[in-house]
């Protein structure tokens, strides 16, 4: 097998089970799935029946009798493919607290609650399907197997599809090349590769052998959605995108690729359960004039050259740092910048590279031949700059989160000169525009259209940077990139936090009590190093981390296992964090160690008891601070006399 197909072939075996584009195995009919919210839209505007899985059985029970030819599951976690199409909102793993959304509502006005007329609201299911996102946090898998998925599934597909019809004739994926290769793709901007791979796939006469071996690994319901598109064609053996779609198709996506990473951060879920497509209308009604940017502020000369003189002088570099969940990224979002669409995001790792950063050299294959060229393809650097430079009305930011998990001095390499910047207007250039310029011709040639032009930061353009104190030893930040740097430290303070004083499961001890009682604790001690680092921040657990979910009657096994993992959050990520690191070379500060001598035994402590006593895993002068707090003077106030626990109410 050719090497690099059999590098791929390594990749798949070692992947786990569902590494790859997925949904969740329940029915994905959209009339069903809207028949599921109706009804559980009714049970919130109900008090007679008490669990969702009996209402949801009643109405489906009714509507058979009504409707004998509409059959629908009684199992009322496929909601969970709604939440995925956007038609309620998830914030929580609780159904019964989901949100209805403008999505579902625009569907009962389209057909008056007939959901089985889907041909009233075919356009919205395209839009919503074109619209999922792998993997967002309504993925529960978000964070594990598929935590290096990020990209818009059906985009990527109708990009593989178009390429190869121009070069081949043919806009045709065989079933193993889309389940093994194309599902199997982790972003966007990987698709010159997986273009490569189904040549190699095409050319190896044993390779659809070798790979049917991984089929119940990387086979998933995300097919059954995607033959809800008008424009594709799934047999048994193939995709295919529709003849009379293909003009259609490439203007949707050559439209999306001015930003591909539209809506893939936080607000997603907001556009997910909007009305709002993914392919504005007014984008595709300008698709022949290529003369706007993608923002539609494309200002320039008669003679085509950007106008400088309109530019903004906004841009700074920022570092952002505190301890763990203190809110950096929240302060992003809340104080720099909300819109996507003007920012381009990505968190440095220690396999992150130069390449990765700026953009690099990759295979292409040539329209019409089987020949093989190669093209700069840009990075998230490159493609900022060049949105700012295009757009100099406008405010853009390149966003850095955990910059010092990476080298940051290598990374950046010579783009470091750049993070000079100008104090004043003068020479052609406006203040806050990056003060020396550095020769790349592949950079230039991306942002200018002319090799020979010096590169620089526009001065619209801001970087900000996060990164936790407590993890400064991770790479360390020379002072000559620091002094670069407008350096913000971000307070670890609860004031206007959502949250703050929400319980603790079931004890009387709130999230805020709990925070500062062991950061206090922290503070006190003179045997931790870094003491101040090694705070936790306010947002360092979730709300749904501190929520207690009962177990309902008469449920699965695997069911109840589910909610005891989910109420076990808390332990293990905030005892987990105190054991392993806050109080690493002192764990009897905080436990009680003569009683819990091992992590393990301090979590399942923890989860084996109920209410304050759960606080027992402390140690006696942490568990009274918890409890009952300090005075003034940072002394402890027991709140119990007679040695029992219970929260002080006075």
């Amino acid at each position: 097998m050719n090497p690099v197909l059999d590098n791929k072939w390594n990749e798949l075996d070692w992947a786990s089970d569902y590494e790859c584009w997925y949904l969740v195995k329940h029915p994905v009919a959209f009339d069903k799935l809207c028949y599921l919210v109706s009804f559980l839209e009714e049970f919130k505007d109900q008090t007679e029946v008490g669990n969702l899985q009996q209402f949801v059985s009643m109405r489906i029970e009714e509507l058979h009798a009504e409707k004998p030819e509409i059959a629908i599951s009684d199992n009322y976690r496929t909601l969970r493919v709604a939440a995925f199409f956007g038609l309620i909102r998830m914030d929580s793993t609780r159904y019964e607290s989901a949100e209805i959304t403008e999505t579902y509502a625009e569907i009962w006005n389209r057909c008056d609650g007939e959901f089985e007329n889907t041909d009233l609201y075919d356009d919205i299911i395209q839009r919503q399907i074109e619209k999922i996102f792998i993997s967002s946090r309504i993925d529960e898998e978000y964070e594990g197997v598929r935590q290096e998925f990020r990209l818009y599934p059906v985009m990527l597909l109708y990009k593989v599809l178009l390429e190869l019809g121009r070069c081949t004739g043919e806009y045709r994926v065989s079933m193993p090349e889309y389940r093994y290769l194309v599902a199997t793709t982790k972003v966007y901007e990987d698709y010159l590769d997986t273009l490569l791979l189904i040549k190699l796939f095409r050319k190896e006469n044993t390779a659809a052998d070798e790979f049917e071996g991984f089929k119940s690994k990387f086979d998933n319901r995300l097919l059954q959605a995607l033959k809800l598109l008008p424009a594709l064609s799934i047999e048994r053996d193939s995709i295919v995108l529709k003849d009379e779609f293909v003009e259609e198709v490439a203007k949707k996506v050559f439209l999306y690729e001015r930003n591909p990473r539209v809506y893939a951060g936080e607000a997603y879920i907001d556009f997910l359960c909007s009305i709002r497509p993914l392919i504005e209308p007014e984008q595709s009604a300008n698709y022949e004039e290529d003369e706007t940017s993608d923002t539609g502020e494309y200002i320039a000369d008669e003679d085509g050259e950007i106008d400088e003189s309109v530019r903004i002088s906004t841009g700074e570099n920022i570092l952002l740092y505190g301890v763990p969940g203190a809110g950096k990224s929240w302060t992003i979002e809340h104080e720099y910048c909300d819109d996507d669409a003007c920012m381009e995001r990505l968190v440095f790792h220690p396999d992150y590279m130069h390449s990765d950063f700026v953009g690099q050299i990759m295979p292409v294959v040539e329209k019409g031949s089987s020949k093989v060229k190669y093209r700069f393809v840009p990075g998230p650097f490159t493609k900022i700059v060049k949105k700012a430079y295009e757009n100099p009305t406008k405010s853009y930011f390149l966003v850095i989160e955990e910059i010092n998990r990476g080298n940051a001095p290598a990374i950046f390499g010579e783009i470091f000169q750049l993070l000079d910047r100008r104090t004043t207007d003068g020479e052609g250039f406006k203040k806050c525009t990056s003060e020396y310029g550095i020769t790349n011709p592949d950079i230039a040639r991306e942002v200018y259209g002319d090799v020979e032009k010096k590169v620089r930061i526009p001065a619209n353009l801001s970087i900000i940077g996060t990164m936790n104190t407590s993890d400064q030893n991770v790479f360390t930040l020379d002072t000559a990139f620091q002094r670069r740097w407008i350096m913000r430290m971000i307070p670890n303070s609860f004031t206007g936090h959502v949250f703050a004083d929400e319980k603790i499961l079931d004890t009387d001890v709130s999230w805020r009590q709990f925070c500062e009682a062991v950061n206090g604790e922290i503070l006190r001690r003179d045997n931790i190093s870094s003491a101040e680092d090694k705070r936790m921040g306010a947002y360092f657990v979730s709300r749904d981390d501190l929520r207690l979910e009962p177990v309902p009657a008469g449920v699965s096994e695997l069911e109840r296992k589910r909610v005891e993992r989910h109420n076990a959050r808390f332990a293990e990520k905030v005892l987990k964090y105190l054991w392993d690191d806050a109080f690493r070379f002192s764990h009897e500060d905080a436990f009680d160690t003569q009683r819990y001598r091992s992590l393990e035994a301090v979590v399942a402590g923890f989860m084996s008891t109920g209410g304050n006593d759960r606080f027992r895993v402390c140690s006696e002068n942490l568990r009274k601070m918890i409890l009952g707090g300090t005075d003034n003077s940072g002394n402890v106030v027991d709140d119990d006399s007679d040695g029992t626990e219970g929260r002080n109410e006075g």
